[in-house]
This record gives structure tokens, sequence and C-alpha cells, in this order.
């Protein structure tokens, strides 16, 4: 029982740093993952890392292709607006329940979490064309939190699955101008005004709103990156 213990403790550790690293942008989507170089750069075995792989494949931040492997999940702009609007209708409907069913608790641990979100940099001095690791964590929290109240488990996890899913194009495309003149703070703030005062239609549409500018910004990113190719827009 040791030994299995153990052994799922390794598998877990990989994991999340394999996790970590994807969200850190080590890999472009796309990427084909090499189970032999991530043997070595984790050290561990090809099983253990075989297992992380599936695991993260299951939780759609990578894809498994028969016959050719692990890749990083790559989405066209279409299949992301697609991710995107259920998103939104999922969120929607469980934004909806927080708002009715939330106590005084929740609505004071959303505005904590957002706190720690409006006072962690976005951009840092050292690397200012990407998201910081501290920002993006802040983030995902306050997006969970928003929904922490809905009294469906399921909902809320489908939702951090669908979120997660497009995550790394936002992480790609932070260097467009579009991405670092956005007033992303501003647009958390309504949504939180909206959600403490229990206006359920307001947060709702400014959520979906929120979400729907994003992808706006990665189809820009998107179209300069092919024009700069010289490659047609998708």
């Amino acid at each position: 029982m040791a030994r299995q213990a153990n052994a799922e403790t390794i598998s877990e550790v990989v994991r999340s740093k394999l996790r970590a690293d994807i969200f850190a942008g080590q890999w472009a989507p796309g990427t084909n993952l090499q189970v032999g170089e991530l043997t070595k750069r984790y050290a561990a075995s090809s099983t253990v890392v075989r297992e992380a792989l599936v695991r993260l494949a299951g939780e759609k931040l990578l894809q498994f292709r028969p016959n050719r492997g692990f890749f990083v999940s790559e989405y066209t702009l279409e299949e992301l607006r697609g991710l995107s609007e259920l998103r939104c209708r999922v969120e929607e409907y469980g934004l909806t329940l927080a708002i009715e069913q939330g106590d005084v608790t929740w609505e004071s641990d959303l505005l904590a979490v957002h706190h720690r979100l409006e006072r962690t940099p976005r951009r840092t001095s050292e690397d200012p064309n990407h998201i910081s690791v501290d920002w993006f964590l802040a983030h995902q929290a306050f997006h969970a939190k928003l929904l922490e109240a809905c009294p469906v488990p399921l909902l809320q996890d489908f939702a951090a699955t669908l979120g997660e899913a497009t995550a790394l194009y936002r992480l790609w495309t932070a260097p467009d101008k579009r991405a670092q003149s956005r007033d992303i703070e501003a647009e958390h703030r309504a949504i939180l005004d909206a959600t403490v005062a229990r206006d359920a239609p307001t947060a709702t549409k400014l959520l979906r709103e929120h979400y729907m500018r994003t992808i706006d910004v990665i189809e820009e990113a998107e179209f300069h990156a092919a024009s700069e190719a010289g490659l047609p827009k998708e």
C-alpha cells in the first residue's frame, strides 16, 4: 500500500509540474509532447509521464492523436468561439443560481478574492508582454469564486474545464496590443459590483461580454499573425 501511495504521489507531482509548464507557455498550442523528453525533464519514468499525459488529456489541456501521441490542445477560431459560447451559457446559469442562493460568507469571500486579483500585477516589469503566473492564478480563483455558491458542483467543474480549454490562447495572445490596452480590471469590477448587488441579468450580461471580448482579442491576434506570415485569414 505504501508503495502504491508513493507512486500516486509521484504521478500527481509530475502532472502538477507538467500542467504548470503548459500554463506557463513552455509549449505553444499544437506542440507534440515527447514522452522521452518529458521523462528527462521531470526525472520520472515513462509510465508516470504517460499517466500524467492521459490525465491532462482528460482535462482537455492535451489532445491525444492515435499513433501520433499527445499534443498541447489546439483549436480553430470557430472551435474557440463554440467553446466560449458554451462556457457563457453554463456560467450564466451557474452565476444566476449563485446570486440567488449565495450567502454573506460567499459574498465576503468573493470581495476578498477580487481584492487579491485587483492588487496582483497583471504584468511585471521583467516580462511586460506576458501575463504573470500570480495574476493568472488570482484570475482563475475569482472566476471560480463567482460560481462557488452554485449548488451544482458538476456545473462548476464543467465551467472550469471549459475555461482552461481556452486559457492557453489567452496567454499566447497576451503580447497583442489589444490585450495590453484592454481595461480588464474594470470588467472584473463591473461583474463583481453587479453580483454583489444581486443583479443577475446585469452580472451575466457583463460576464458574457467579458468572455467574448477575449475571443475577439484572440481572433485579432491570429489575424495579425497570419498577415505577418503572408497567410490568409482563417
